[in-house]
């Protein structure tokens, strides 16, 4: 695979993760990429923007902060907000910042050596609530590599506003409860050094394909959207925007499941931009292939336009709906769950004495993907 390949696969996974917007371009070894993941939502929560630098190193993608930046919010060509470095690389808005529709927002900022970028002007839009969510199971709802999986589809419906221009984006944040924290492969878990332990590699144990160990409390694995899913409603303007497809969501468990699902508006520019990735990326037959043109962003180096940056500065409203799958309609098929640690629970056995007691548990350890608190409308 090319080094182009990967890092448009590479930055096509930050997007869906973490709403950086993809960007492909050519990658040649030792090139430095500036990528920025800014984008300002009407939620009240901290508005975090994030800048690095990427560069290539043997066919590997390392990504280092832009630390010491000066970093600025241009509100309708005047006023001008300056950002915190919170952590390196990590710039945030003030809590008092709110967006209002109809104004118009920038991105500025000035790298430690002088070198200046500003985005295009983004208008912060209004979006429609979420009227309803409902689910559908399927019995061959995923195409993987070896057939297909159950998996349940999610569909909503939204009233579009009429007399107006709008653009949706789609994502979606799923909790699954897990009751196993860590697997060994080859080896055994223990809990030292704390507070995370680590598995340790064992000559008895190297043909074990693997030990699985219970968590020490309650879990919840994360779950985030891997596509591009945007809409423009230029052929439904004032209607109703009727069983949307926004996730498959595979059938992990017999249990229920909470589904978190946002429903955007993007300005023009930034659909176009966010359509042409999803064309690119998804329907010229998978996310491995090679785009075949440039997708550029809305971020410019002041001295020098030709300097290619990585990131699409925008600005959206937001609207959210949590949904709890209960997965009623998929134990009625008798379907089988694939599991959410992709194999088969083996615990290590219990052992006997006179050694110590074994097996220990493994912390929940909290991230991105992985949580000890229990999500606002998980229901037990």
């Amino acid at each position: 695979m090319s080094i182009k390949t990967k890092w448009f696969i590479l930055i096509i996974g930050l997007w869906v993760c973490s709403c950086v917007e993809p960007f492909e371009m050519s990658f040649p070894q030792g090139k430095k990429i500036l990528t920025v993941d800014a984008t300002i939502t009407d939620v009240d929560e901290e508005q975090i923007f994030t800048i690095t630098e990427s560069e290539s190193r043997n066919s590997v993608v390392y990504s280092f902060p832009v630390r010491q930046a000066k970093v600025e919010v241009i509100v309708n060509k005047t006023e001008r907000i300056l950002l915190t470095e919170k952590t390196p690389g990590i710039y945030v808005l003030p809590r008092s910042f709110k967006v209002i529709v109809g104004n118009t927002y920038q991105l500025f900022f000035e790298k430690s050596d002088g070198t200046k970028y500003q985005s295009g002007e983004e208008v912060m839009t209004s979006v429609a609530e979420i009227d309803r969510v409902y689910d559908e199971f399927r019995m061959e709802g995923q195409n993987t590599e070896v057939g297909y999986d159950p998996a349940s589809y999610v569909y909503l419906d939204t009233t579009d506003p009429a007399n107006e221009k709008n653009n949706y984006v789609w994502t979606w944040r799923l909790w699954e409860k897990q009751i196993i924290c860590k697997s060994c492969v080859g080896g055994r878990y223990f809990t030292s050094p704390p507070p995370l332990g680590q598995c340790v590699s064992e000559e008895k144990y190297k043909d074990v394909p693997y030990f699985d160990y219970a968590c020490d409390g309650k879990c919840w694995d994360i779950f985030y959207n891997t596509t591009i899913n945007v809409f423009s409603d230029i052929y439904s303007n004032g209607k109703t925007i009727k069983d949307r497809l926004i996730a498959k969501i595979p059938y992990y468990s017999s249990e229920g499941a909470l589904l978190e699902i946002k429903q955007q508006s993007v300005t023009p520019s930034a659909y176009r931009y966010l359509k042409l990735l999803a064309d690119q990326g998804q329907n010229t037959g998978s996310l491995v292939d090679t785009p075949p043109t440039a997708v550029i962003g809305n971020i410019r180096n002041l001295a020098d336009s030709g300097e290619e940056v990585a990131g699409f500065f925008r600005v959206s409203g937001v609207r959210t709906f949590k949904y709890w799958l209960d997965r009623a309609s998929a134990r009625e098929t008798k379907a089988i769950p694939t599991g959410i640690i992709g194999h088969q629970i083996y615990y290590e056995p219990n052992s006997l004495p006179p050694d110590p007691p074994r097996p220990p548990m493994a912390p929940c350890v909290p991230g991105k993907y992985r949580t000890n608190v229990r999500p606002q409308g998980w229901i037990e």
